[in-house]
């Protein structure tokens, strides 16, 4: 069974609004209409006895007149137009027109005329609305009937109930616009609070929302911004007390480093177990030593103290750069051209890449190739390994500090080197993810802007990762 998902904010009030609105005027319509049909049925019902009367009057005087026919004085009463008129005697009808007789009127009516009482109903006459009036003549032993279809009221009604369903479903319409309008104001506050966070965690600490007048949300607004305040602060303690640390052991490690060195000159005067523990010594120093590197780097990358001039150079020349560098020459790179260039602080983004390189070989079995692409606005570096592949609910993590996938824990290493190479490249406003490498093996990959269409840093830190393409 499909689950029904729930109404967002702004359609609830949308539909809040058009709901409360349509059974608003709906309400109204109906009453209106009610009280302007009694009103015109009364006004009808009046006037067809004012009527009425006047016609039996004028009925009355003429059969009062000796020698004159029932026939001859109905056809000297002029009655308005829609109006029909009879009279019964006895049992016998007579009537005015061969439209209207003795059947089209309600034997209510009848039977209250009989006993002497003046009335009027409502009957149709061939499918039309009428309204018929009684009066009892006992001076000339008669009665006197006139019966007269209301087409036009009908009209009348037919054209105020079209008003007012126009008046409802413009009501509705309005109050569909009103909601739209009252949701978008209403959430506008939630939108303001959501795209200043989505800044923050993207890479811009510093954006705090605009200072408000209004009373309702000048204590969201200070306490949003309180928070912030507060979360940077434990950040950069955070961050330099990492910087202060990993400063600190440097003077110990270079007092270390010189020492084995020296040792490692004299080595052969030393015994065999003594110089095994010293290799082991030596390298344990330098996975010591390119650990702290890693964690200073970190520290200026989140401190925003390594700012250097960026330059726009291809990402296929970059690529080559950091495979020379590092002694890889014979890895190939595959795809690039003009287009595919990017404006980045070249030693950092090379340093990252060469990071990259390492955790092929280290983890991945041996690097095996480059791939650059230049997809819309963005340029892709694809690395791929030898190896076995990351599993995939190890890919995210992987990019975390200190954390090892799969067995890396046993293969020396500090975890460093995917977290810096993350802090890279989105202080250049881009992305890097793991994926499946088409040769089996595991894919990173790295997009940047492109130059010719450079974002801030960190714009795109907090986008939906997207699927990878195929090289």
């Amino acid at each position: 069974m499909r689950r029904v998902r729930p109404l967002g904010l702004r359609a609830g009030v949308t539909v809040s609004f058009t709901l409360g609105a349509t059974a608003l005027a709906t309400l109204a319509a109906l009453g209106t209409y009610a009280v302007t049909r009694e009103y015109l049925l009364d006004q009808r019902e009046q006037a067809a006895v004012r009527q009425a009367f006047v016609d039996a009057s004028s009925v009355r005087d003429g059969l009062r007149t000796s020698g004159v026919t029932v026939g001859d004085v109905l056809g000297a009463v002029s009655p308005p137009t829609g109006s029909e008129l009879l009279v019964r005697r006895g049992e016998r009808w007579y009537s005015a027109s061969l439209q209207v007789g003795g059947d089209d009127v309600p034997a209510s009516l009848s039977t209250a005329v009989a006993a002497g009482t003046a009335g009027v109903t409502w009957t149709r006459v061939d499918g039309e609305p009428a309204v018929a009036v009684g009066v009892p003549l006992p001076a000339v032993t008669a009665e006197f009937y006139e019966v007269t279809v209301t087409e036009e009221l009908e009209r009348t009604l037919l054209a105020v109930r079209t008003a007012l369903a126009a008046f409802a479903l413009s009501t509705a319409v309005g109050g569909a616009l009103l909601g739209a309008w009252a949701s978008r104001r209403a959430v506008a506050p939630l939108h303001a609070v959501a795209g200043t966070a989505a800044r923050i965690a993207g890479g811009e600490p510093g954006t705090r929302l605009p200072p408000t007048t209004d009373p309702d949300l000048a204590t969201i607004v200070g306490s949003f911004n309180s928070m912030v305040d507060a979360l940077e602060e434990q950040i950069q303690r955070e961050v330099r007390f990492s910087a202060d640390v990993s400063h600190e052991l440097r003077s110990p490690l270079t007092t270390l480093v010189t020492s084995v060195a020296l040792l490692q000159r004299r080595r052969e005067e030393l015994p065999a177990r003594s110089q095994q523990a010293l290799d082991l010594v030596d390298r344990e120093l330098g996975r010591f030593a390119r650990t702290l590197d890693d964690l200073l780097e970190l520290a200026r990358l989140e401190s925003g103290t390594t700012a250097r001039e960026r330059v726009s150079t291809g990402a296929a020349d970059l690529a080559r750069q950091a495979l020379d560098g590092s002694g890889r020459r014979d890895v190939p790179v595959r795809g690039g051209g003009d287009a595919a260039r990017v404006r980045v602080d070249v030693e950092q983004v090379g340093r990252a890449l060469v990071n990259l390189f390492d955790n092929a070989d280290r983890h991945g079995e041996g690097l095996v190739e480059v791939v650059v692409q230049r997809v819309g606005d963005r340029v892709r570096l694809l690395v791929d390994d030898a190896g076995p592949g990351v599993p995939p609910g190890e890919r995210q993590r992987v990019f975390e500090r200190f954390a090892r996938a799969g067995s890396r824990g046993s293969l020396p290493g500090s975890g460093l080197g995917l977290s810096l190479v993350a802090e890279t490249v989105r202080a250049h406003g881009g992305t890097v993810r793991c994926a499946a490498s088409p040769q089996g093996g595991a894919r990173f990959v790295v997009e940047l802007p492109a130059s010719d269409a450079l974002v801030p840093a960190g714009a795109t830190a907090a986008a939906a990762r997207r699927d990878e393409e195929p090289a």
